[in-house]
């Protein structure tokens, strides 16, 4: 079996040894608020490695691809036509000016500095996460958090979330708020007899909900 690469999945004449480093050629949008959540595409020139296998005539290609801004890895991206990766950026970001990079799965790296911005947001005040019943260890159920204040209705950001000390509680990141609105599936894996989950945000917010029974 002999390795080649290919670029966006055409066979390249040159030997291993001579694959290009992939580049980014452009991040749009190049800036967020800082408390919007915020879809990207990144265009990019992405030689990825493949394997062929000359007997069964058969071509593996690695699409897997990681994208990071800042010291941040953003979810798994997808490509949405040639040479161009989708993403979205959470509001996990204080404002100021972040390197984007792309990691193939051979370890090729293409890096733009200072290439995305992330500039002041408009917080909700607080939240508020309503009130949560008795729940069973190792069950996903559902917790709704909801924006206070003159912002909350236009809030479309996400938020951390955190439990005890060395307890097992997923998952850390929320998704995106809806208008203000946060419904999400949460599971505890721990054996404790009762949990918290505290809400926080890059702008400094932090609620603890009320304390309910595992069992």
């Amino acid at each position: 079996m002999t390795r080649v690469c290919i670029g966006t999945f055409l066979l390249l004449a040159s030997g291993c040894q001579d694959w290009p480093d992939p580049e980014i050629r452009a991040v749009s949008p190049s800036r967020m608020l800082a408390s919007e959540y915020t879809p990207i595409e990144l265009s990019a020139d992405l030689p990825l490695p493949a394997t062929v296998d000359y007997e069964q005539g058969t071509i593996d290609v690695s699409t897997a691809v990681k994208v990071e801004i800042g010291s941040l890895e953003l979810a798994t991206p997808t490509f949405t036509r040639k040479g161009v990766l989708a993403t979205q950026v959470p509001t996990l970001f204080v404002p100021g000016s972040y390197d984007v990079r792309i990691t193939l799965s051979d370890g090729r790296v293409a890096t733009a500095p200072s290439a995305f911005t992330v500039t002041d947001g408009q917080w909700p005040d607080t939240y508020a996460i309503d009130p949560i019943g008795a729940q069973a260890p190792f069950v996903p159920f559902t917790i709704t958090v909801r924006a206070q204040g003159p912002n909350a209705a236009s809030f479309h950001g996400n938020v951390r979330f955190e439990s005890g000390p060395g307890v097992n509680f997923g998952p850390k990141v929320s998704e995106p708020f809806v208008n203000g609105v946060l419904t999400q599936r949460v599971v505890f894996a721990t054996s404790a007899s009762s949990a918290v989950i505290v809400v926080t945000d890059v702008a400094g917010h932090r609620v603890s909900s009320n304390v309910f029974q595992l069992r």
